[in-house]
């Protein structure tokens, strides 16, 4: 839970106030009190303070999709809609689920930034839809919430409901999961609505090892083993823990059915235990740098960036404010400094952005200068400014061919 938060936003997950979430050693959740606020949108959103808990040289590869990388040049505001990009993170369901049309366009006074509209004005063609899920809530009245790591079923009742959302979404032309490196392909030409490839953020809704295949079939493919307090595979950023026996062998099952693992949420042992598990990519969808922020497990350290570099995976920038700068509003100084970092350890060819727009916080603790999916364009003049060229970075690298080519190496044909 994030500290001392008011206002129309934060961090995560409730649809009404419940308690705070204790975690013992058994990765088994508690439930306890959560904070509310005056209007719903505000507490839905609010509500959801658990996902981001604060104190708890390479060449750079070509577009699989475009014969020529573009250089680097000033992009302003008014260029946003010229720019593909993959956003590597996004709660679509979680927020669908909660109350948001996620089709209306975003008034400029509104507290939050994100609806479908608003990607498409930002140049967004492919985003990683989460599955969000909560441990430790009420089932009875909350939309992603399941009572604790044992609770199987209630677990997989709420992954299934935001797999089901997507899917609608899809039935009614919306959006278009990427299940193949064809679907991939045509969602960043532009042929058709925006692309989603879904990510499982903590993977307690896959009751078993054995249903792997069951998921993929349906479209997941990406997984992110914890969320911030633990799952019953492995320990997260706020709990202590690497990965459960159970744990392990989901791991080979993702490995399996060719899974990509998203490792932003890992505690530092199952970081490291599923490198020691697994030779497959890796990828942090949503991750800073603990170097500039160190007092939290939620930020990647040099030597965790070093080891994606070497398995060829990808690292996207977080907008949350608290990710960016301490005590402070973070601004767009902060965005290039994380980037930069992270450029100059894992290579200009592996970072881009994994916004986590919107996932339970509002305008107010976005960066100054990026307001909404139009303005993402603000981060490619900071970060030339800052020297990412001379890394070897590009514009279509940053905005979508980095994590195009980690994704395209994993999507099945």
């Amino acid at each position: 839970m994030q500290p001392n938060t008011t206002s129309a936003a934060i961090r995560r997950r409730r649809t009404s106030p419940v308690a705070s979430i204790g975690i013992g050693t058994t990765g088994a959740c508690a439930s306890g009190g959560m904070w509310g606020s005056s209007d719903t949108e505000g507490q839905r959103i609010r509500a959801a303070a658990r996902k981001h808990p604060l104190r708890s040289a390479v060449t750079y590869l070509s577009d699989p999709m475009a014969s020529q990388p573009t250089p680097f040049q000033p992009v302003t505001h008014a260029t946003a809609r010229g720019l593909r990009w993959i956003d590597g993170h996004l709660d679509l369901a979680y927020l669908g689920l909660n109350g948001r049309d996620m089709r209306a366009t975003v008034p400029a006074t509104a507290p939050h930034a994100l609806t479908l509209p608003a990607l498409r004005e930002g140049g967004v063609r492919v985003a990683l839809g989460a599955i969000f899920t909560e441990c430790g809530g009420n089932p009875a009245t909350e939309a992603v919430a399941y009572r604790d790591s044992d609770d199987l079923e209630g677990a997989h009742r709420a992954g299934l409901a935001q797999l089901e959302w997507y899917e609608a979404m899809e039935r009614a032309g919306e959006i278009a999961i990427v299940r193949t490196r064809r679907d991939l392909a045509r969602a960043l030409a532009g042929e058709g609505p925006l692309g989603i490839v879904i990510l499982m953020e903590c993977a307690d809704p896959i009751r078993s090892p054995d249903e792997v295949a069951w998921w993929h079939a349906r479209g997941l493919r990406v997984v992110g083993m914890s969320w911030a307090h633990g799952s019953r595979y492995s320990g997260g950023n706020a709990r202590a823990g690497g990965l459960t026996p159970i744990g392990r062998r989901m791991v080979e099952s993702l490995d399996a059915s060719g899974i990509l693992h998203d490792a932003s949420h890992l505690s530092r042992a199952a970081f490291d235990e599923l490198l020691a598990t697994s030779n497959a990519r890796v990828i942090a969808s949503h991750s800073n740098a603990a170097a500039l922020l160190p007092d939290s497990e939620r930020h990647i350290t040099d030597a965790q960036i070093a080891a994606i570099r070497d398995r060829d995976g990808w690292i996207g920038l977080n907008l949350y404010g608290r990710f960016l700068a301490h005590e402070r509003r973070a601004t767009l100084a902060d965005c290039v400094a994380h980037s930069m970092h992270i450029a100059r350890i894992v290579g200009a060819s592996r970072v881009g952005l994994g916004s986590d727009l919107d996932g339970g916080f509002g305008r107010e603790q976005l960066p100054l200068e990026i307001q909404s999916p139009a303005e993402y364009a603000r981060l490619l003049e900071g970060l030339e400014n800052a020297g990412f060229s001379a890394l070897g970075g590009t514009v279509d690298g940053y905005t979508h061919a980095n994590l195009a080519r980690v994704l395209d190496a994993s999507l099945p044909s």
